[in-house]
Parts: C-alpha cells; structure tokens; sequence
C-alpha cells in the first residue's frame, strides 16, 4: 500500500512538484521558516475558496433545490470563524514564545498583514495555490464529483483535512519557535507535511490505496460503495 502512497505518479505529481520546489527554494534561501510554516496556515484560505467553487458545481450539476446562496453564506460564516480562532491560537504560540513579529494575537488582521510580508512569502502561496488548483481540476472537475454529491456533502469536508493541517502548523509552531526559525525545521515541517497530504492524495477514485482502505473497514452492515463516497469525501 505504501507504494501507492509515495511511490511518483499522475496523481500526486503536483504534490511531488511542491514538495521538490519547496525544498530547493528553503535551501537556497528564498523562504524562511516562518514563511512555510504561515504559509502552510493560510492555505486553510485557499482550501476554503475553492470549496465554495465545489458547492457551487455540486449545486449547478446535481442539487438544484439547495439554497446555494445561503449555503456559501453560512459557509463563509462558519468556517470563516473557525480560520480566526485558529489563528488568535497559532498567533498565541507565537507571541508567548516570544516573537520578534507577532506581539499580540487578538489583533488577527494586523498579524495577517505582517506575515504576508514575510520574506519569501508571495512566492509559497502562489505555489501552494497552484497546488490546490490543480488539485481541484484532476481530482474533482475531471472526475466529474460535482454529479456525485450534494451541496451539504461537500460543505462540512474541508475540516478533516484542516484539522490535520492546523494540528501539523501548531506542531511546527513550538519547533520554529524553540529553533529561531532554522532552515532544518522547515526541511522538517515540510516533511511532516509531505507524508499527510500523500496519504490524502493517495485516497482518490479507483486507487489500491482506496480499495485496500475500503476492504479492511467493510464489515457487511454499510455497503462498499457508500465506505467508499465517505472516504472521497473526507479527502475533499
């Protein structure tokens, strides 16, 4: 299974492309530390965006009677404020720590600005933007998902993967901090990074990875083809 998870292929191509790009660019000192680990934390921005162009797809192609409107509202609200406690929590780490750059962590949109003029910054989260648009074109608009869920399916899915996510940065958070922001602990969050998203990538229609997952949690009282919706879901 391991194989179907890391080994190169079409599927986790971009994912390999960032990891590499990454690399380079933190070794030869284009990004800081603190650049990955922000960055990282404001891709939850960017995985929100475009989950708000799924809901749409999933509202024009197959749940016509959904209140699209209200639903991207109510998303918009909801996950909007679960981004800004995360970051008064992320800021927290920071300031407590004793930050040269975040001072005090209830002041959310001034914090937000001073980490975007970290150096290195425009150029991770154009990266890292790329990275979910081309995610979003060859694991969900080419598949056509948006004929196979609901507004509501896709709504409440993007939380797994950023709980995952923001657990990785508050991790990497304690490690930069008790580093200075060495370019060893980037190499390591960027890691630890790697090894989550690969598993997720590696859980897409038809993959071993999928079937193998699917076949050790079927236990004959829930159908595989509905194990099987959850699991896609959860990765969206």
């Amino acid at each position: 299974m391991l194989k179907g998870v890391f080994f190169p292929n079409k599927t986790n191509s971009y994912a390999w492309a960032n990891v590499f790009f990454l690399i380079v660019l933190v070794a030869i000192g284009k990004i800081d530390a603190y650049a990955v680990l922000f960055g990282y934390f404001l891709e939850t921005l960017i995985v929100g965006l475009f989950n708000i162009v799924k809901m749409y797809y999933c509202y024009k192609y197959n749940d016509k009677t959904s209140n699209i409107t209200f639903s991207i509202i109510f998303f918009i609200i909801h996950y909007g404020g679960f981004v800004a406690i995360q970051s008064i929590f992320v800021f927290a780490i920071f300031a407590l720590g004793g930050s040269s750059f975040i001072k005090e962590p209830f002041h959310i949109l001034e914090n937000f600005q001073i980490v975007i003029r970290l150096d290195g910054m425009p150029i991770i989260i154009t990266m890292l933007f790329i990275t979910q648009f081309v995610k979003f074109i060859f694991d969900f608009m080419r598949p056509k998902k948006y004929e196979k869920f609901k507004v509501n399916d896709i709504m409440f899915k993007p939380y797994l993967r950023i709980f995952i996510q923001q657990f990785t940065v508050i991790i990497g958070s304690f490690f930069i901090i008790f580093s200075s922001g060495s370019v060893l602990t980037a190499m390591l969050l960027i890691l630890i990074r790697f090894i989550v998203d690969f598993f997720i990538v590696a859980i897409n229609e038809n993959s071993t990875v999928l079937n193998y997952i699917v076949d050790k949690l079927y236990d004959g009282k829930v159908d595989k083809s509905e194990i099987r919706k959850q699991l896609l879901l959860l990765t969206e």
